[in-house]
């Protein structure tokens, strides 16, 4: 099986193909095909050209309610949706602490941010590691 956000025969398998999206922090659209600007600021605490220009927008364009991102940004996006979902379940549906922990650096990633692991395209890691400690299979869907 492939990890989240691989290639799997010319498509990439997201998370949504294994029903493990609940998007707890609201970053993802409800049809989960795109990005929602202002809800990623407001996690993130950047501005908006901070997120026009790690999203290759437009700052106009994160003015807008939902946006498409190319694919290999929403991998990154699905990953970190999947670990702050995972993060929101492991500190008690705490959107204030997830936000925190999301943002902050930390001593399991070598003093990297979850943010920027994810954002990097390298979230699954994180994702294997919050499954083990919410006692499930690292690599299972949710």
């Amino acid at each position: 099986m492939a990890a989240i956000g691989q290639h799997v025969k010319g498509s990439i398998k997201m998370a949504h193909d294994i029903g493990a999206i609940r998007n707890a922090l609201g970053i993802l659209s409800d049809d989960r095909k795109k990005i929602r600007p202002a809800a990623l600021q407001s996690v993130t605490h950047m501005g908006p050209s901070e997120t026009a220009k790690m999203i290759g927008k437009s700052r106009q364009a994160v003015y807008q309610e939902e946006i498409v991102v190319s694919k290999k940004l929403m991998g990154s996006i699905v990953q970190l949706v999947m670990a702050t979902d995972l993060a929101f379940e492991l500190l008690q549906e705490s959107r204030e602490e997830t936000m925190k922990w999301l943002m902050s650096p930390n001593s399991i990633l070598s003093g990297d941010i979850p943010f920027v692991v994810c954002m990097r395209g390298d979230g699954q890691v994180l994702i294997d590691w919050l499954n083990s400690r919410l006692g499930r299979t690292p690599g299972s869907a949710f």
